[in-house]
């Protein structure tokens, strides 16, 4: 399946004037950015958050929603409010977020479009869902590698958070090459002219299901416990009642068993018992999962767009599998899941620009 690359356009004076931040992501990320367009499916707060992002950047977004404003929607969302209970939840917020910026295009459907057509889904950049169902996740994630196009899920659990990425079967990227300075006596050589490299990377990403490993080990770093509570709900979610628990309808006994599984999780991981603070992430975790804390979606959110606008643009390094983000300790990070060694690499001598000497 061809790669789904938005097709550069040049600026219009409006653009110009509206973008004129351009300068310093790149003119070409910019062009790229206007041609682009990403399909987000319901409009959670992190994925309300993510389309914002987005179209302030100049992309354009297809939204997919078919439900009504809940008093849920008014207390975890930036664009709802209780006089618009009842109305559609994708109607309302393709209107506001036209007001944010008038110039990108902003669609909404009702429905999915079909799996089938294939023309239709080929004008879309990324893929972007929120929700806290694996089934779900893995879904979208074998559709998304059917039709090499990136996927993200957003979901925020109370004070955590995390986002699945994912980049098809085949993702094409190009990356400044890293240089290495010669320096004699605290001296960088300067007797010869130095040079901006760059490659290009041709990456695969490895199906959803395989990062959900429930005996994985950190390589070479100490491991974000969230990514543990991952695998916690997706272990409770194989289980009947556990699946069906309603964190807005606490349950001790159910907590408890919850915890008790990421307890195990991490055992068999690393050969150790987690220690009284892991075991109360794993609780609070599970106590909270699928209930959006405004401060965690607007983190989660922003980390989304900005690797939307890297994976879209397609300069530099996207992330890849699992961002962990916790907020009691202000403190995120990227869990690549896979052999990053199997990346094909080439370079592209074309692109080499000289380095003014100092």
């Amino acid at each position: 399946m061809e790669e789904h690359k938005p097709v550069e356009r040049e600026l219009t004076e409006e653009e110009r004037q509206k973008y004129d931040r351009a300068g310093f992501i790149g003119h070409q990320v910019q062009k790229r950015l206007l041609a682009s367009n990403i399909l987000i499916i319901n409009m959670t707060g992190s994925n309300t958050e993510l389309a914002k992002n987005l179209i302030l950047a100049g992309a354009n977004i297809t939204i997919v929603d078919n439900q009504v404003i809940n008093d849920r929607d008014t207390d975890t969302n930036f664009l709802f409010t209780k006089q618009l209970l009842g109305e559609k939840r994708g109607k309302i917020a393709q209107e506001e977020l036209k007001m944010i910026n008038p110039l990108v295009k902003i669609d909404w459907l009702e429905q999915l479009p079909s799996e089938d057509d294939h023309v239709i889904w080929y004008q879309y950049n990324g893929l972007v869902t929120s929700t806290t169902d694996f089934d779900e996740m893995i879904k979208y994630d074998n559709f998304s590698r059917k039709n090499n196009i990136p996927y993200y899920n957003l979901v925020c659990c109370g004070y955590y958070g995390f986002m699945y990425v994912g980049l098809g079967q085949k993702f094409t990227y190009e990356r400044e090459k890293k240089i290495i300075l010669q320096i004699v006596f605290g001296k960088k050589l300067e007797d010869q002219d130095r040079y901006r490299e760059f490659e290009e990377v041709i990456a695969h990403s490895v199906p959803l299901e395989e990062t959900l490993n429930y005996n994985y080990k950190p390589q070479g770093m100490i491991i974000n416990i969230i990514y543990y509570c991952i695998l916690m709900m997706k272990k409770a979610q194989e289980i009947p009642e556990l699946k069906a628990y309603d964190p807005y309808q606490p349950n001790d006994e159910l907590l408890d068993r919850f915890t008790q599984i990421g307890k195990e999780i991490f055992r068999n991981a690393n050969g150790k018992d987690a220690t009284e603070e892991q075991v109360a992430t794993f609780r609070n975790f599970a106590r909270l999962y699928g209930v959006d804390y405004c401060p965690v979606y607007s983190v989660i959110g922003s980390v989304a767009s900005q690797e939307l606008i890297i994976s879209t643009s397609r300069i530099n390094e996207p992330a890849l599998n699992w961002f962990c983000y916790d907020s009691e300790q202000c403190y995120g990070q990227v869990e690549v899941i896979q052999d990053i060694k199997s990346f094909q690499i080439r370079d592209l001598p074309e692109r080499k620009q000289l380095i003014p000497k100092e």
